[in-house]
C-alpha cells in the first residue's frame, strides 16, 4: 500500500489567475510525507481548536484536507486549489484578488494558518523572554521554549520550528544579551563573491616563504579565516598567528575575535607565521630585525649616478653624489630622515612558554625560530647579535640592549606593555652590505580560482558577527541609553522539516528593488548545518544532517516572472518531478539545481517516515527522533495504551471503472536534462517585490513524542463512489475545461466535471 500511494501524488494544480506562487509551494508541501499522513489519515482532525480566534476555526485545514486527497487521488490529472484561496483570502487581502504574490510569503501565511487551526496552546498566556546573560545557554533555551509551548503547540511547532540564539553585544559597555528566538523558516542573503585575500606563510620547517592565497568575504573574523588557511597549509589553527607587515614593521596583530577587511589588509602585508609552540598556555612575543648601521647604497638616491658616493650624516641611509643632489632631494627624504636603526628581513610574531621568559633562553629560542634573514656579506663572518626593546610596532627602538640583569618580571613587563623585541645585528665592521632577496614560491592555494557560491556561503553570511548600523542603535540595558552595538545569530535547535528562504529580491534603494539572478549551489544531500550551529552536547547523532525532497523556483524579473516546483517523496521511489502548474514531468537531479531556486525544502536525514503503519519513526528504534527526550537524553515515558484505538496502516481510496477517467496515468521520463525557457512563456505574470517576513514557532532542543495515532473512525472510506469523487470537485471557469488526451503524450488531463 505504501508503495501504491508514493507512485500517485502526480496530479498538476490549475492556475486560476496569476496563482503559479500558490501552486508551486502547495506542491512542495505535499510531497513532505509527515504533513501529508496528517491530513490523509485524518489525524488533523483530533487537534482541530474551533474556538482559537486568530485562526479560521478549522475550516483552513479542512479544505486543505480536501485539497491533498484530490492531489493524492489517480483519478484526477489536474486539482483546483479554488477553495483553499478563497478561504486564505479572508486570513489575507493579498489573495482577494488574481494579481501575482510572493511564494514564501504564501507559504508563510499557509503554515501560520494550519498551525493555528490545531494550536492546542493557550493564546492568553503572556510571558516576557529571559536574557541569557551569564546564564547556561541550554537552560535559556528551555525556559524560552516552555514559554513559547504554552502559547503554541502542535504539529507544526514540533517538526517545522527551529530556535536560533541572538547575540547582542553593547560596544560602549562590553553588555550582552541573549535570547532564544524562535523560527519557522530561515530567510539567508544571498552572498557576496568572495574576495581573494593573498598573504604570505612562514614555515617553522623551512626557510622558503610560500605565497598563498584564500577566498573569504570581506570582513570575515580573524577566526574564521585562520580556519580556512588552516585547511589549505595543512597546520593547526593553534600554531598559526597572523599579523601584517609594512617596511619590516608589524603593524598589527589580530586576534581571534577580531576582524580582517580591506581597510586592515590596506595597511601591510598579511602574514602567516607558523609556531613551534600552541598558542594554548603561551606568550605572544613580537620580533623585529635591524643592522646597527645601515647599508651603503650603490647609486645617488637624486640622479641615480654610481661611483664616488657620500651618506647622509643623519640617517645613513641614502648616499648622494654631491650636495646639489642632496638639496634637490631633501624634500622627499626630509620625512624618512631620522636617525633610526635600519630594519631588515620579516618581522616575526611567536609564541613562547612561561618558563622561558629569561633572557638566555629568550635569545637561544629566538636564534633557533627560523628568522627569515638573508645578508649579503663581505666577509664570512657570523655577526654579533643583541636583544633591545623597541615600541608596540618596531619602528623605534632602545638604544640600550638587554643584559643578564634584566629580570623575567621586566621581560613580562614588557610583553604586557606590547613592546616589541629588536634583534639587532652589529654592522660597525660593514661586513654586512645588504640583503638578498627571499627564496619565495607559489603554494598551490596561490592558483586556486574563484569558488562559486553555496548554500554555505549563505549561511556563514547570515550567523558571522555584525556591526549595527546607526539607524539601529541597540537600547543597552546597563547604559540605558542608544548605543552601538554588534549582533550574531546562529542555530540552537533545527527542526524535523527545515524550510530555506533565499533573499532573491533586494531594495538597491527606496525606490528601486532588483532579483539576484546568482547560482547558490545546494545539496540535494547531506546537508550539514553543525558548523552553524551552537555546539550542542546533547543531541543524537545526524541530527544536523538533512536531504532535499522540494524546490520551489521563480524564474523571470522583479516585475515578471514565473513559479514552479522541483518535489520528490522519500521513501522507495524518490523520482524527482517538475510541477508547472498542469503539468507534471519526471526529470533527474541535477535539473533541480538552477539559478532559479527559491525556496527550498530539506528533512532531516535520520528521521524516516513510514505511511505503511501509520506513523512516523526514525531509522533506528534506540535513537528515535520523536521519541520525548529529557535535557540529558533520557527518554520521558507517555501513556499510550487507547483500548479504543490502534496503529492502522495508511490507506488509500480504492479506484473504480468510472466512465471519462483513466486508471493509470503516466509520466514522461527524459533521457537528458530538461532545458526549459520559463522567461518566454505566454504564461509569464507580474511578480511581487520580495520584503522581509517574520514568522512566529520554534523547534524543541528536546524532540517531542510525534507518533500519529489513529482512530478506526478517522480513516477514510476504502472505497469511493462516483458521486463521492465528484462532490470533492470545485468548480472551475469554462475555459479551464479540458480535452482528454492519448495516453502516449507527457501527461493525461481529463475533463473537470462541473457542479
Amino acid at each position: 500500500m505504501a508503495e501504491y500511494l508514493d507512485n500517485t501524488g502526480v496530479n498538476g494544480l490549475a492556475n486560476i489567475g496569476n496563482t503559479c506562487y500558490m501552486n508551486c509551494i502547495l506542491q512542495c508541501l505535499a510531497h513532505c510525507r509527515g504533513l501529508r499522513d496528517l491530513f490523509l489519515l485524518g489525524q488533523f482532525k483530533q487537534q482541530i481548536n474551533r474556538l482559537n480566534p486568530i485562526g479560521t476555526g478549522g475550516k483552513t485545514a479542512e479544505v486543505y484536507h480536501t485539497l491533498l486527497q484530490d492531489m493524492w487521488s489517480s483519478r484526477r490529472g489536474t486539482t483546483n486549489p479554488q477553495q483553499l484561496k478563497s478561504i486564505l483570502a479572508n486570513k489575507s487581502d493579498l489573495y482577494s484578488g488574481f494579481q501575482q504574490q510572493d511564494a514564501q510569503e504564501f507559504l508563510s501565511i499557509l503554515l501560520d494558518t494550519l498551525h493555528e487551526d490545531l494550536n492546542q496552546g493557550d493564546i492568553k498566556k503572556t510571558f516576557i523572554m529571559p536574557d541569557g546573560d551569564g546564564k547556561c545557554d541550554e537552560d535559556v533555551a528551555k525556559e524560552s521554549w516552555a514559554f513559547h509551548k504554552q502559547r503554541n503547540e502542535s504539529f507544526f511547532v514540533e517538526n517545522f520550528m527551529g530556535q536560533y540564539k541572538s547575540k547582542v553585544s553593547c560596544l560602549e559597555c562590553g553588555k550582552v544579551s541573549i535570547t532564544f528566538d524562535p523560527y519557522m523558516y530561515l530567510s539567508l542573503p544571498i552572498a557576496k563573491d568572495k574576495s581573494p585575500v593573498e598573504y604570505y606563510f612562514l614555515s617553522q620547517a623551512s626557510p622558503a616563504v610560500a605565497r598563498c592565497k584564500v577566498y573569504a568575504h570581506l570582513p570575515v573574523g580573524a577566526n574564521i579565516l585562520l580556519k580556512k588557511i588552516s585547511e589549505d597549509i595543512k597546520v593547526d589553527c593553534d600554531k598559526l598567528t597572523l599579523f601584517t607587515v609594512s617596511k619590516s614593521t608589524i603593524v598589527g596583530v589580530f586576534s581571534a575575535t577580531d576582524i580582517v577587511s580591506n581597510e586592515n589588509l590596506n595597511q601591510g602585508q598579511l602574514i602567516v607565521r607558523e609556531n613551534k609552540n600552541s598558542a594554548e598556555n603561551s606568550i605572544l612575543i613580537k620580533v623585529v630585525s635591524a643592522v646597527s648601521e645601515p647599508f651603503v647604497q650603490k647609486s645617488c638616491a637624486c640622479c641615480g649616478t654610481t661611483g664616488d658616493l657620500k651618506r647622509c650624516l643623519r640617517c645613513r641611509k641614502v648616499s648622494y653624489c654631491n650636495q646639489e643632489c642632496q638639496k634637490k632631494h631633501y624634500k622627499n627624504h626630509k620625512s624618512d630622515c631620522k636617525a633610526l636603526l635600519q630594519t631588515v628581513g620579516i618581522p616575526q610574531v611567536l609564541y613562547i612558554k612561561q618558563k622561558d621568559l629569561k633572557l638566555d633562553k629568550l635569545q637561544s629560542f629566538l636564534s633557533s625560530a627560523n628568522i627569515h634573514l638573508n645578508f649579503v656579506q663581505a666577509k664570512k663572518v657570523k655577526p654579533r647579535c643583541e636583544l633591545r626593546l623597541g615600541n608596540n610596532t618596531g619602528a623605534n627602538y632602545d638604544s640600550t640592549a638587554l643584559t643578564s640583569n634584566t629580570k623575567p618580571s621586566e621581560l613580562a613587563n614588557a610583553i604586557k606593555q606590547e613592546l616589541t623585541f629588536v634583534l639587532v645585528y652589529d654592522n660597525s665592521s660593514k661586513n654586512l652590505l645588504g640583503q638578498q632577496d627571499f627564496d619565495i614560491f607559489d603554494h598551490d592555494s596561490f592558483r586556486f580560482h574563484q569558488p562559486k557560491s553555496s548554500l554555505g556561503d549563505c549561511f556563514e553570511a547570515f550567523t558571522q558577527e555584525e556591526c549595527l548600523p546607526d539607524s539601529e542603535l541597540w537600547k543597552c540595558p546597563r547604559c540605558n541609553k542608544l548605543q552601538r552595538a554588534t549582533k550574531q545569530i546562529s542555530l540552537y535547535s533545527c527542526p524535523n522539516y527545515l524550510t530555506v528562504h533565499l533573499k532573491r529580491f533586494q531594495a538597491k534603494n527606496i525606490i528601486v528593488f532588483d532579483k539576484i539572478d546568482k547560482l547558490i549551489s545546494f545539496p540535494a544531500n547531506n546537508l550539514d548545518l553543525l558548523e552553524y550551529s551552537v555546539r550542542r552536547s546533547n543531541v543524537p547523532q545526524g541530527y544536523y544532517v538533512y536531504d532535499l525532497y522540494g524546490v520551489a523556483n521563480h524564474y523571470g524579473s522583479l516585475y515578471r516572472g514565473h513559479y514552479t516546483a522541483y518535489a520528490r517523496l522519500s521513501g522507495a521511489n524518490s523520482t524527482w518531478r517538475e510541477f508547472d502548474d498542469r503539468s507534471v514531468t519526471d526529470v533527474n537531479e541535477n535539473s533541480v539545481q538552477s539559478s532559479a531556486a527559491y525556496v527550498l525544502f530539506y528533512k532531516r536525514r535520520r528521521f524516516t517516515e513510514s505511511i505503511s503503519r501509520g506513523i512516523l519513526s526514525s531509522d533506528e528504534d534506540e535513537e528515535e527522533f520523536f521519541d520525548a527526550c529529557t535535557g540529558d537524553g533520557r527518554k520521558e515515558t507517555s501513556d499510550h495504551s487507547d483500548d479504543n484505538s490502534c496503529y492502522f496502516e495508511a490507506k488509500v481510496p480504492e479506484r473504480e471503472e468510472i466512465p471519462g477517467f483513466a486508471n493509470d496515468i503516466n509520466i514522461s521520463t527524459p533521457t537528458s536534462n530538461k532545458t526549459t525557457s520559463h522567461d518566454s512563456s505566454e504564461n509569464m505574470e507580474l511578480d511581487e517585490v520580495d520584503s522581509q517576513k517574520t514568522a512566529e514557532g520554534s523547534s524543541s532542543s528536546d524532540v517531542s513524542c510525534d507518533y500519529v495515532k489513529v482512530g478506526s473512525s478517522d480513516l477514510p472510506d476504502s472505497k469511493l463512489t462516483e458521486d463521492d469523487c465528484s462532490d470533492r470537485i470545485s468548480p472551475i471557469e469554462d475555459e479551464e475545461i479540458l480535452n482528454p488526451v492519448s495516453l502516449d503524450t507527457i501527461q493525461i488531463h481529463f475533463e473537470d466535471e462541473l457542479d
